[in-house]
């Protein structure tokens, strides 16, 4: 088959190699679609601690069942199209013990450390599959990874309706977030994002955007907010300058959830401001399956509902020959809304 290999750090090749073999229990999946994310970045130029190479990248996607392996749910049969819950966890750490399997010390996340969906096809757990309804287009279908990341954090943040809500960052994770807030009763949400091509097309799906490189920024959000601050900030771009205005602009005893992660590491914000408003902070790593699956369910009530504008998410679908570039194209902001890549 043909796959986009990630051969060493910020080195991908397009070539051919064998079909995956599933194991008992596994299905192979024929991709359809595959997504690029800000992670595929991070992913490209070796800064997620869990990615390895020489990998297949790729993990947000959809497909259809070309082979069930050993035992499968019932509900599952091959031709079927499914969405890919991308996490497979061990199931004996203490976070899985807990309950919090997608926090697993040794999680393997399909696509960063364990072959994705950048190729025609895809070995995966049979267990990790999600049956779509039949009126479910394929684009959305393959909406459903990153949005579900978006709807974590507003669960981590225990999002109520009637608050307001600041997004840190208008790439297609913060996008896409402040769709799911809106959803579950959000008000008055307002989003952060330099490139003025994002704004635009932030504030065509009905947000207010501002730039943070504006001097006034923090007064206009003030202003924005009445002067009373946000009861919940969800910061997804992983700067300092994020955080530290993420904590600027929060209201006392606000709610500020962390899921960008920053290029070095570490990130430096106003610890003291933070202490003196009683904020509580918050990290948010991808989302359970229960989680994935409610997402689901949720783009499918808003899909049918016409509450979000799908068609005008999917900016391009392209081959996998143009994967490279649209990994790079994420970096200087060329991706206003989601790259799906077709590997067939």
């Amino acid at each position: 088959m043909k796959a986009a290999v990630l051969e060493q750090w910020k080195s991908i090749s397009l070539r051919q190699v064998r079909d995956p073999e599933p194991a008992d229990g596994e299905a192979l999946v024929r991709v359809g679609l595959t997504g690029i994310c800000g992670s595929d970045l991070h992913i490209f130029n070796g800064d997620i601690p869990i990615a390895r190479t020489p990998v297949i990248p790729g993990h947000e996607f959809m497909g259809s069942i070309a082979a069930l392996r050993g035992p499968s749910p019932a509900e599952l049969a091959v031709g079927q199209r499914v969405a890919v819950h991308p996490l497979v966890s061990c199931g004996a750490c203490v976070a899985c013990r807990r309950g919090h399997p997608h926090v697993c010390a040794e999680l393997v996340v399909i696509g960063v450390n364990r072959d994705g969906a950048f190729a025609e096809y895809v070995s995966v757990p049979s267990e990790r599959l999600i049956p779509l309804d039949d009126d479910m287009p394929d684009e959305v279908a393959a909406l459903a990874e990153p949005f579900a990341v978006g709807y974590h954090a507003c669960r981590r943040a225990a999002l109520g309706a009637g608050e307001r809500l600041l997004v840190i960052g208008g790439g297609p994770i913060g996008l896409f977030a402040a769709m799911v807030a809106r959803r579950l009763g959000a008000v008055d949400i307002a989003v952060t994002e330099p490139v003025a091509a994002r704004r635009d097309f932030i504030e065509s799906h009905g947000f207010r955007a501002f730039d943070p490189l504006q001097a006034s920024c923090l007064s206009d959000l003030s202003a924005f907010s009445a002067g009373e601050g946000f009861d919940v900030v969800l910061e997804t771009s992983g700067v300092d300058a994020g955080i530290d205005a993420a904590v600027a602009a929060a209201a006392p005893r606000a709610r500020v959830v962390s899921l960008g992660f920053p290029a070095e590491k570490f990130a430096r914000y106003n610890v003291t401001l933070g202490i003196m408003k009683e904020l509580s902070f918050i990290g948010s790593r991808v989302y359970p399956r229960e989680e994935f699956c409610d997402t689901l369910r949720l783009l499918s009530e808003t899909l049918r509902a016409g509450e979000i504008a799908f068609d005008r998410l999917v900016m391009d679908v392209r081959g996998l020959d143009d994967l490279e570039r649209s990994i790079l194209g994420v970096a200087d902001g060329e991706a206003r809304g989601k790259i799906l890549i077709r590997p067939t």
